[in-house]
């Protein structure tokens, strides 16, 4: 179970009266089964560094620790530097302001020893009663959003972190809350060139990894598939056409966009997984998501998967600094 609970990267969240003390059961089971990583929610600077430390202390294996910090570190972490969002830095459109955003980013998230960064967003504010992207978003123009997406990965690879370009293959066109929902895309295949300009560019920026949407887009999967579960999106378009060679996440595993159908978070991380996906972010059972990859192993999972070479990360963690 060890190989498949590398995939694993379950979600730790600060509480004002306990600090991240409430979480020691479930830190002391996912270092048991050895995991990727954690991802982080929340935290006075001091207390955040405190705990990484004692994470990487205590892990047999080196750890990635990743955190949504699309707006700066200040966006998660008291004590840190908080960043306008994307919208306000292409409103400027001083691709150097963007790129030291990214920088000081990764400065400062390393400095708190989180070295994977869940940004840049690459998706285009296409829909005006969109409830997701908004100001997260470089704004509705391809080529603009393109450019500032890669000066912000520039600046994340300059200050020494992982950075993510999301959510592939784009959730700018939808109407639906993928937290709460699947949202459908029904645009045209060459309608999508459009959003997928951004992402694009961050693969040609050497980006460390794409986080998938949990949208499905049926010019691109005639299933009706979300990307996240999707082969012909994640190997097919991703892999393939776009030629990416970092690592896939998925995004978060208690989001309803894809787990609805039935089956769970456990029958999800299977089918990410043979899609194409090499990390399994905020797995809510861990366990139980490990036992289910475990026992599709020589069954819907070949059992070479787990060496595919983005897998565990060992390549991708090596090509920045270390913690």
């Amino acid at each position: 179970m060890a190989r498949v609970a590398r995939l694993l990267f379950p979600a730790l969240r600060w509480a004002e009266r306990t600090g991240f003390d409430h979480e020691a059961d479930r830190i002391d089971e996912a270092l048991r089964m050895g995991v990727g990583g954690f991802i982080l929610f929340g935290g006075d600077a001091g207390a955040v560094r405190e705990l990484t430390t004692s994470l990487r202390q205590r892990s047999r294996e080196p750890l990635l620790i990743g955190a949504d910090l699309e707006r700066g570190a200040g966006q998660q972490f008291r004590g840190a530097t908080p960043l306008p969002p994307a919208t306000a830095l292409a409103e400027l459109d001083d691709l150097e302001v963007t790129r030291r955003a990214g920088e000081l980013t990764a400065q400062e998230a390393r400095a708190l020893g989180v070295n994977w960064v869940y940004a840049p967003v690459a998706d285009l504010d296409l829909e005006p009663r969109n409830p997701i992207v908004g100001t997260r978003s470089f704004g509705s123009d391809p080529a603009r959003a393109a450019a500032h997406v890669t000066a912000w990965i520039e600046g994340c690879h300059a200050g020494g972190a992982l950075s993510c370009a999301k959510h592939f293959p784009g959730h700018g066109r939808t109407v639906a809350d993928s937290h709460a929902q699947l949202p459908v895309v029904m645009t045209g295949r060459q309608g999508l060139e459009k959003d997928l300009a951004p992402f694009r560019a961050a693969v040609r920026a050497g980006v460390d990894s794409v986080m998938t949407a949990h949208v499905a887009f049926p010019a691109l999967d005639a299933s009706g598939t979300p990307a996240t579960l999707s082969e012909p999106i994640v190997q097919g378009l991703l892999r393939g056409e776009l030629g990416f060679d970092g690592a896939v996440a998925t995004d978060a595993l208690i989001m309803e966009g894809v787990l609805e159908g039935g089956g769970g978070a456990e029958s999800a991380a299977v089918r990410a997984v043979a899609a194409g996906c090499d990390a399994l972010l905020y797995p809510e059972d861990p366990a139980a998501v490990a036992s289910a990859l475990d026992a599709a192993l020589g069954g819907r999972l070949p059992r070479g998967f787990t060496r595919r070479p983005k897998a565990t990360f060992s390549n991708t963690v090596m090509c920045r600094k270390s913690a």
